[in-house]
């Protein structure tokens, strides 16, 4: 580390003279709406109905009321410190580079995922359509891309999306504010029409309005494509840097075009959807490997995911309610939707990764922007990156769980770093003051931890492996750069740890398992104990080989592990797990302790980071020269 003044050392913002303020509020609320009205209002109406029946209505306003409580500590950070990739450096401010690492890291897998997810959904509902195109097939009742022609026109969508993404943000949110318009106007046509053919007997007729239960609505939060559609709050606020007067635009855009268009639009969505569905003009496979289709049971919510309709489910209402002339408009809105979304969080991956580097967290290359301001090697990384996920995992229904988990993980961290910022920096401006001192802080955080939990055991444990895995990533490349850690040592001890990691979380049989109850994993005592284990080892030996500054990195960010380890672990004994141990809301209860104390740690062990006295001297003094001067 550098022994330098750090108050006059201003490298960690050089890099946010490059960006150009150019969103304004209407076109930041379109980025919102647009992030939001992808594939979730696509798809997630069918994927949240069969997890939870007619009750996911309910989730849907759930999964508002929560995201409502999140963002205000979103709109304090955005208003007080408007950065581009803002959601990856506030943690890097009030703690460090240690758990500033593993947010990003988790958060940048989740955006370069998305617009490969979006991707997916558009040409679903076009190979759902026309099925001669040979784009889809149905594997164990799972609708997926087929290769090669599925696969290739999905990784096509996305080298489109770098393109719009490649010319500036403003060409993005320009085309963008169009393109919001349209995606307003067909969704709400779409459930005007389903409206007419409404059946309100689907509400109660089949094992009542919540047939699986209240676990299950839930998980439909998470695992129903929920939490994806709402996930515009936070993805304002990375977009902070190149915003118009943030202060006022960044709290509007937050709460209209993160909140509530998207809760009525979905809402009238899926009490549309689930009044429409013609249980006689649906089918499904009788067994694996079969080839003629049959009717499906009227009330098998749970079917859905493997009948006739999962490839365009609204598509397919529509058609049943006798509006099969409608069916070109919606075609259209289905690629538009997703293919929107998509480039806006292709953008959002490039912010990240660009911000990342700003943390030193990756290399200074993915800084270079181009001539309208867009860093152009992060771009290209993050969509290199995103044709490789469409081999492991090529379907909207299979994938949207784990994405939309590994998002929600970096809402955690607002509500510590507000807190940090509210006891260290107080001198620091704020637009938008949050009421309640720790109120809110805590609020979002436990909110933000349930909606991580509502996931289940499959899909947490396999979005905390892959972000676990970036720990050998940090040891040998952010560590080794900073000086806090020997190269040799720290390399031997990240192939160490990554190659035991991979190994004993592979032979375990969790990692990529679609059922929760088959045979063939390790018993969960042994799993739990060698997973905690392994990563109390690599802590360990960091710490030990790590210089002070190295070792304060640590201490700063270690109550991000047992925050993810400690909830993944009480979801297998959750009322919803494989082995229903903490039943009847004592499972929630337990994850609700856990983040209250973890935040009150969080909070205690941040500090007043080199980056943090850069930014407070900087803003401090761009609000000195933004007062007028004194009258003579």
């Amino acid at each position: 580390m550098s022994t330098e003044d750090p108050v006059r050392n201003t490298t960690y913002e050089a890099s946010d003279r490059h960006l150009k303020r150019t969103i304004g509020l209407f076109s930041l609320i379109g980025l919102a709406v647009s992030i939001q009205v992808g594939s979730g209002w696509l798809l997630a109406t069918l994927a949240a109905v069969a997890m939870a029946g007619p009750a996911a209505i309910i989730a849907w306003i759930v999964a508002a009321v929560f995201f409502a409580v999140i963002g205000v500590s979103w709109m304090e950070l955005g208003t007080m410190l408007p950065r581009s990739g803002g959601g990856v450096r506030y943690p890097r401010l009030t703690h460090g580079a240690f758990v500033s690492w593993i947010n990003g890291w988790g958060y940048l897998i989740a955006v370069i995922a998305l617009p490969v997810i979006e991707a997916q959904a558009a040409i679903t509902y076009i190979g759902g359509h026309w099925p001669e195109l040979d784009l889809i097939s149905t594997d164990e009742g799972t609708t997926m891309l087929k290769w090669p022609l599925g696969i290739l026109a999905g990784m096509a969508a996305l080298l489109f999306f770098f393109a719009l993404n490649a010319f500036g943000a403003k060409l993005m949110t320009e085309s963008n504010k169009f393109v919001t318009i349209w995606k307003l106007v067909v969704p709400t046509v779409t459930f005007i029409f389903m409206f007419t053919a409404f059946d309100s007997s689907n509400f109660h007729a089949f094992g009542g309005f919540a047939p699986m239960g209240v676990g299950a609505v839930l998980g439909a939060v998470a695992g129903g494509g929920i939490v994806f559609a709402f996930s515009g709050v936070r993805q304002v606020v990375d977009f902070g840097g190149e915003v118009i007067n943030p202060r006022r635009n960044i709290p509007i855009a937050i709460l209209v075009g993160g909140i509530l268009i998207p809760l009525v639009l979905f809402l009238l969505l899926q009490i549309a959807f689930i009044g429409a569905i013609d249980w006689s003009a649906i089918h499904v496979h009788p067994a694996a490997g079969a080839t003629e289709w049959v009717p499906i049971t009227p009330g098998d919510w749970g079917a859905l995911l493997g009948s006739d309709w999962a490839s365009a489910p609204l598509l397919s209402a529509v058609g049943a309610a006798g509006f099969g002339w409608f069916a070109l408009v919606l075609l259209s809105d289905a690629v538009l939707s997703p293919a929107a979304t998509g480039w806006v969080f292709l953008g959002m991956g490039g912010r990240t990764a660009y911000s990342m580097s700003v943390n030193s967290e990756l290399p200074l290359g993915l800084q270079k922007m181009n001539r309208w301001g867009t860093p152009w090697v992060a771009l290209t990384v993050c969509t290199t990156a995103g044709f490789f996920l469409f081999l492991p995992v090529p379907s909207w229904y299979q994938f949207v769980g784990m994405v939309g988990t590994a998002l929600v993980l970096s809402y955690l961290i607002a509500g510590p770093c507000i807190g940090v910022f509210r006891r260290l920096c107080p001198e620091l401006p704020r637009p938008v003051r949050v009421p309640g001192g720790h109120l809110f802080g805590v609020a979002g955080f436990v909110c933000a931890l349930l909606l991580v939990y509502f996931a289940g055991w499959v899909t947490l444990i396999n979005v905390t492996t892959i972000v676990l895995l970036g720990l050998p990533i940090y040891a040998a490349y952010s560590s080794v750069l900073n000086g806090w850690s020997p190269k040799a040592a720290s390399t031997v001890l990240a192939v160490a740890f990554g190659a035991a990691w991979m190994y004993v979380n592979i032979d375990a049989g969790w990692l990529a398992a679609r059922n929760p109850t088959s045979h063939g994993h390790w018993p969960i005592g042994l799993y739990m104990t060698v997973f905690v284990l392994l990563t109390a080892a690599f802590v360990t030996t960091l710490w030990a080989i790590s210089t002070r500054d190295g070792r304060k990195q640590i201490r700063s960010g270690l109550w991000i592990l047992p925050t993810l380890i400690v909830t993944t672990f009480v979801s297998y004994f959750g009322d919803n797990g494989p082995a229903p141990t903490f039943t009847n809301g004592t499972d929630m209860f337990l994850v609700v302790a856990v983040a209250v104390a973890i935040y009150f740690w969080a909070v205690r062990e941040g500090y007043r980071t080199p980056e943090l006295e850069q930014v407070v001297y900087n803003t401090l003094r761009e609000e000195r020269e933004e007062q007028p001067e004194p009258a003579v």
